[in-house]
């Protein structure tokens, strides 16, 4: 089965973008409608970065999501997930991880304590002093495979048995994890039959479990170190020559968090016919997307009073970290226009060669809606009939306005979250994706009036 022999076939790419927590059900919301509108029977990829990587690996361990039912996926992952979630959170749930942290905090205390007692010489206590930081940085520098590690025990270890990368490979679905290869600036694509970058080729997952893939896709800088996995045991081939490709098969790749590249990890679709052109196996089994739909979980940056940038060297620092941000912020703003701009409903001519639709956490289910409601075509009467049954429910569009100003509030972390805020999460998701494509897409993607109230999605949580 090949791309070219399947061009009519309805093929949906979803992409679930990064934000920690808070992207882990937002997005889990969004895949929950595509389930229960049986949508999800033309999904032929999920791609997913940092906290979306969360959902994406656990519903390729626990289901086949293109066969799923709403009932299966509830008490398979969505009940689950938001549970673990809301009640306990990932990275510090298991012992290890508070162990960690305790000796972490003791360790440091140590390094700073221990050179002020007058216990020996100063050179003595200096070289002490040298030691305990140096090691303690160490130490620190493990908490990366410490996240792995909780990733596995909590979510990604059903029965006390790891899940393996290899284990998630659906046929005629792609679970696609990204991550960053900082020394060649790319992306790299962990999926259940391969490992893809354009700069190292393609190769297989060989051994690699998918907590390491998971994590891999969420170091992120500054919370956790790049991971560090070995290149040689995936095989790599195809890739270009220098300066493009490496100048020699490299022993390990250098892994950061998949937003650094691409925070709403919609490249995978969108450059899925240039890849099959550089990798000709790649269409064998896979039909290309048709449709995307690119659910975005990303925080707002907030206004900063930046009170601190005189002090000197710490301003600076600061000053840094907000120039990343300001990049970041115009990087995602650029590719979200580029979502836009791909398909008007109203005028179908204007379609790029992948429409696209983007749900999004800082907007209510209004918007959209009301963008196209005066429009007297079909799609016009669909968003007139969003605010319609919108208006049947509990949250008025003011209400519905702050819901998404709470949600794109909530912090970018891996604790837990409470069950309030992750059941509104999910509802918000679900909610929003449901309303955006019935504008959108059409009838196939019906409203649904039991998701008018959060209850339900509340009930998951126990």
């Amino acid at each position: 089965m090949s791309t070219t022999e399947n061009a009519n076939v309805k093929s949906l790419a979803v992409s679930l973008s990064g934000g920690g927590h808070r992207a882990t059900l937002f997005v889990l919301g969004a895949l929950m409608y595509l389930v229960d509108a049986k949508a999800n029977a033309s999904v032929t990829s999920i791609a997913s970065v940092s906290g979306g990587s969360l959902t994406n690996g656990l519903v390729g361990q626990e289901v086949n999501f293109r066969q799923t039912d709403g009932n299966q996926f509830r008490q398979r992952v969505a009940a689950p997930l938001a549970t673990q979630i809301a009640l306990k959170g990932t990275l510090f749930t298991p012992f290890l991880s508070k162990l960690y942290l305790v000796v972490l905090i003791v360790w440091g205390i140590a390094a700073l304590v221990v050179p002020l007692i007058d216990w020996g010489p100063w050179y003595v206590r200096l070289v002490a002093f040298i030691v305990l930081v140096a090691s303690w940085g160490w130490f620190l520098g493990k908490r990366g495979r410490l996240c792995a590690s909780a990733f596995r025990k909590t979510l990604f270890s059903p029965g006390g048995r790891t899940t393996s990368l290899s284990q998630i490979r659906k046929d005629g679905l792609d679970h696609v994890i990204c991550s960053t290869e900082l020394r060649s600036a790319e992306q790299v694509y962990f999926a259940g039959d391969f490992v893809y970058s354009y700069a190292l080729g393609y190769g297989k997952p060989a051994d690699t479990t998918l907590a390491q893939a998971v994590q891999a896709s969420a170091a992120y800088p500054g919370g956790f170190p790049p991971a560090t996995l070995p290149a040689r045991r995936h095989d790599f081939t195809g890739a270009p020559p220098p300066p493009n490709g490496p100048p020699s098969p490299p022993d390990y790749m250098v892994l950061a968090d998949g937003g650094v590249y691409d925070n709403m990890g919609d490249q995978w679709a969108r450059g899925f016919a240039d890849r099959v052109k550089r990798w000709k196996g790649l269409a064998d089994g896979r039909v290309a997307p048709n449709q995307l739909v690119v659910v975005n979980a990303s925080a707002r940056v907030p206004w900063s009073p930046f009170r601190r940038r005189l002090i000197p060297l710490i301003g600076e620092v600061l000053a840094l970290l907000r120039v990343m941000d300001v990049m970041y912020v115009n990087t995602t703003n650029v590719r979200r226009q580029v979502i836009v701009a791909s398909y008007n409903p109203a005028d179908p001519r204007t379609a790029s060669a992948l429409p696209s639709v983007l749900v999004q956490i800082s907007q209510s289910p209004f918007v959209v809606a009301n963008a196209f409601s005066r429009d007297q075509t079909a799609v016009g009467q669909r968003a007139r009939d969003v605010i319609a049954f919108l208006k049947q429910g509990p949250n008025s569009e003011e209400a519905w306005a702050q819901i998404a100003n709470d949600n794109s509030a909530v912090s970018t972390n891996l604790s837990k979250l409470g069950a309030d805020v992750s059941a509104r999460l999910i509802y918000h998701g679900y909610v929003v994706m449901m309303c955006n494509l019935h504008v959108f897409f059409g009838e196939d993607y019906p409203l649904r009036s039991d998701a008018l109230q959060v209850a339900p999605f509340r009930a998951l949580i126990s």
